[in-house]
């Protein structure tokens, strides 16, 4: 019966050997490249499904999620399901834990971390995934032969320390042909209250005071026609800086590139809206693109410091 007892405690310390145990510097150079580059991609991206990380890395999905659950095992990520009112089927999901984030930044940074302010507290997990729903899209629709498509993206954690005054969900660099879009990205779920929408809108317009260059644009990706009303009434009470643009996130996912971008006016697609000259981008993003070990710069400020329409405006 004591044994007994014992067992049904639980909760106990994993064993020095167990799998669990193992840091992720203990364990790096064992790793294969695939999981070394999506680790690293996390630092930024924060969240990832087995669909995006076969997308991005892994290729086949059963793959994926074989990688994925080993590296559960190991310890360096946690799997979890997340789910909210407006996506009540949920997903299940996977981040780095506490401890392999610390790890990995100290690989990353072995003199410490750049000097930033503290970061801003993340957006739920359901929401950065919707928001990785349209970088998913946006890879797959990556035409490398006709030059259209991404050439960077910097998921929200990098966002907030690129731009300071505003944090968008995530910062697409576009490309299509010899003209770029730099688009901020709102993932907009109905969630947000009117009021907290209009300092959301009344911010973008005070970061970006004076008509931006060509080639620079917010973006909210909405749910529904009504919203999407909602927020250029918004942007007309709120008049000059920086262009606020609407689309169906429904029919971005499907056609990131030819979808309709609606300016309270007239619609635009996206190869309308690119106009700054793209003489530094680095390679179109498509499926696969982690397998490539100097994609990674194309996911954080690097990539973002490539975009010339934004230039002026980072910090």
């Amino acid at each position: 019966m004591g044994a007994t007892g014992d067992r049904a405690a639980g909760g106990r310390a994993a064993k020095p050997y167990s799998l669990r145990s193992l840091r992720a510097d203990a364990v790096w150079t064992a790793l294969p490249a695939r999981d070394q580059r999506l680790l690293l991609w996390l630092l930024a991206g924060d969240v990832v499904t087995a669909q995006l990380a076969s997308l991005l890395v892994y290729g086949a999905l059963r793959v994926a999620q074989r990688r994925l659950a080993r590296l559960v095992e190991y310890g360096l990520l946690r799997g979890f399901w997340t789910a909210s009112a407006q996506r009540p089927r949920g997903r299940h999901a996977y981040a780095l834990t506490r401890a392999a984030r610390s790890d990995l930044e100290r690989l990353q940074w072995p003199e410490g971390p750049p000097d930033r302010p503290p970061a801003l507290p993340a957006s739920p997990p359901i929401h950065q995934l919707a928001t990785h729903d349209l970088l998913a899209a946006f890879l797959r629709a990556g035409r490398p032969e006709t030059g259209e498509g991404l050439v960077s993206w910097a998921p929200e954690r990098p966002c907030g320390d690129l731009l300071g005054v505003v944090r968008p969900d995530a910062l697409a660099g576009i490309r299509a042909g010899e003209r770029t879009l730099a688009l901020l990205l709102e993932r907009d779920l109905g969630t947000e209250r009117g009021e907290v929408l209009a300092d959301k809108v009344r911010r973008y317009r005070w970061a970006f005071t004076q008509a931006p260059a060509d080639g620079l644009a917010v973006g909210f990706a909405v749910e529904s026609a009504r919203r999407a009303q909602t927020i250029h009434a918004l942007g007309r009470r709120q008049p000059g800086g920086l262009t606020v643009l609407t689309v169906a996130a429904e029919r971005l996912l499907a056609d990131p590139l030819g979808a309709p971008w609606y300016d309270g006016e007239q619609p635009r697609s996206i190869r309308d809206l690119a106009a700054a000259a793209a003489p530094g981008d680095g390679p179109i993003l498509a499926p696969g693109c982690l397998l490539d070990p100097d994609a990674l710069a194309a996911f954080d400020d690097q990539g973002a410091a490539t975009l010339s329409a934004l230039a002026p405006y980072l910090r």
